[in-house]
């Protein structure tokens, strides 16, 4: 490769885990934006398997960004969320308790953020190999040799620089999921409603997860967002059937035929003892582990974005680019909570999914926390956004 650059940090991967902790360093100093490049191995706004929900913790973060709600992108208000199992519901309910974006959306929107602050996003440029050694790290593309002082990989759960940091022969624990995304009439009861709908009842079926149906508007017209996530937490268990879990819920609750085509992705999760960094590169995002209970992937990585650039600020300062620190950061942080109270949970629950008494003590005791616990503050409230 002929030509080369060296870069202060270079962030492999633009999704909201590498634009967040852009966001957060120029924030902090402007100076930042000469320092640092960006390459994404497509272009915006580009496809994105996602579910699209960004709940109050992605909200909060995208407030410390200055960046005002409601969001200026379309997207949909959730008020009520239902957990169904079987014939029981179970309401979690907030003014909003979360919002549901179309990814291709809001990473555009987060993009162009950073390039008007004045950071460098490179597109249609692929990390292809990295190298390391006591001063910089060594990233070759498609198109250029970088030379990096520092390194964020945010390029997802089969990015290059997750199988960097973890090497062979670490575990690595990976969900399924399976998204459709079809029209809907704008009278929707989950419109009209606010709500989504999240049915644990194909546990019965050894899927470790849900299938869920959210409200969305996506180019402008309002859709259903529609999928199946399976954890696999419990490896021993069969695999479940993941199109004809799909294809039942479509019929169950819409009178559907499944006649549409399937788009599927892993997932890499979060647990307590994930590897999150290596000297001179440290892991954001799906790279470093989402939510395993839900499978939730853009609060945390605004979270994880954050939480970087703290880290990135420091090795800066000091000239100690060991990273040595930032997992026990990330642990001790309120996302560190929120994910590994979400892990103990997951791991609890989807070994137990499979024992129908399990459920209904689940749901027993689910529906009476939802009662007494209190609803968060209302953000807003308003309709369908255009």
């Amino acid at each position: 490769m002929g030509n080369k650059q060296k870069v202060d940090l270079l962030v492999i991967g633009s999704g909201p885990a590498g634009l967040s902790t852009a966001l957060h360093l120029v924030k902090h100093d402007k100076s930042w934006a000469d320092r640092i490049v960006i390459v994404e191995r497509d272009s915006h706004p580009r496809p994105k398997l996602c579910g699209g929900g960004i709940t109050r913790l992605g909200l909060d973060l995208l407030k410390d960004l200055g960046i005002a709600y409601p969001l200026p992108i379309p997207m949909v208000e959730v008020d009520d969320v239902r957990l169904v199992y079987s014939e029981r519901t179970i309401h979690v309910r907030g003014k909003p308790q979360f919002v549901v974006v179309y990814r291709s959306d809001f990473d555009d929107y987060l993009a162009k953020l950073v390039q008007q602050s004045g950071i460098v996003i490179h597109e249609n440029e692929e990390g292809k190999s990295l190298q390391s050694n006591e001063k910089y790290v060594t990233v070759e593309t498609n198109k250029c040799t970088y030379h990096a002082r520092a390194v964020v990989g945010a390029d997802g759960s089969n990015g290059i620089t997750r199988r960097f940091v973890n090497g062979p022969g670490q575990p690595n624990r990976v969900a399924r999921l399976l998204e459709v995304i079809t029209s809907a009439p704008e009278n929707a009861a989950h419109f009209i409603d606010r709500f989504a709908h999240f049915d644990f009842t194909p546990v019965d079926e050894q899927l470790q997860g849900y299938a869920w149906v959210f409200p969305a508007n996506i180019n402008q017209q309002p859709s259903f967002n529609r999928g199946v996530y399976d954890a696999r937490l419990a490896r021993q268990r069969p695999r479940a059937s993941l199109p004809n879990i799909l294809a039942d819920s479509m019929q169950t609750h819409f009178n559907e035929p499944y006649t549409t085509q399937l788009a599927g992705h892993p997932i890499h999760l979060f647990t307590p003892r994930n590897r999150l960094s290596v000297p001179r590169l440290l892991l954001a995002g799906d790279s470093a582990g989402v939510d395993p209970l839900f499978g939730e992937g853009i609060s945390p990585a605004l979270a994880y974005g954050k939480l970087a650039a703290i880290t990135l600020k420091r090795a800066f300062q000091t000239g100690d680019f060991s990273f040595r620190d930032y997992r026990r950061r990330v642990l001790v942080s309120k996302l560190g909570w929120y994910l590994t109270l979400r892990w103990i949970i997951a791991w609890t629950c989807y070994h137990l999914s499979g024992k129908r008494r399990f459920m209904h003590t689940l749901w027993t005791v689910g529906g009476l926390l939802a009662r007494v616990w209190p609803e968060p503050e209302t953000l807003h409230s308003s309709k369908f956004h255009e």
